[in-house]
């Protein structure tokens, strides 16, 4: 069955071998259990915030939450990307190349792989990797790098969110 995402040519499936390739420089380890170290090799420049506010929130408070770190990483990907692709990885799951601009555009609420670490590990990739998030939905945390996302989006998210102590920045 093709996703009405690819059908729109908003969400083009990728091969899964090939489109984590860029994210192998972050030595990324799967663990469930470790909920002290990283999950990645943390850039110089990486902000991690914590999202424990959000998930110790009840369901509609819990929503809202997650919707507005969605929305504020597309208004910073359009920003960023413009009219570039980007990639988007969820752990054992399809990964997709998309574009923000036109995501935004089509005003699509669900994303087939949201920013929001709610139940795997997302990640999402700016044009050449250069910046990106990495969501940690068991410690609840969103890492962002790259100078340019973590002044635009990390700076929103900070007005709301701590920084978690895994956070080099």
């Amino acid at each position: 069955m093709i996703s009405p995402f690819a059908a729109e040519g908003i969400w083009i499936p990728l091969d899964y071998a090939v489109a984590w390739a860029p994210f192998e420089r972050f030595h990324f380890e799967a663990n469930y259990y470790e909920t002290e170290q990283p999950a990645i090799a943390l850039p110089e420049d990486a902000l991690v915030v914590d999202l424990a506010p959000v998930f110790t929130n009840e369901a509609a408070m819990f929503a809202a939450g997650e919707a507005a770190i969605n929305a504020s990483a597309l208004r910073a990907f359009v920003s960023l990307a413009g009219d570039l692709e980007m990639t988007a990885l969820d752990w054992q799951h399809t990964p997709y190349r998309y574009c923000p601009a036109k995501h935004a555009s089509a005003n699509i609420e669900a994303w087939p792989v949201p920013v929001f670490p709610n139940g795997d590990y997302y990640i999402h990739l700016g044009p050449d990797a250069a910046w990106g998030t990495f969501g940690h939905p068991w410690q609840r945390t969103i890492t962002l790098w790259g100078r340019s996302l973590t002044e635009s989006l990390g700076a929103d998210l900070l007005s709301w969110l701590p920084r978690h102590p895994q956070s080099p920045t």
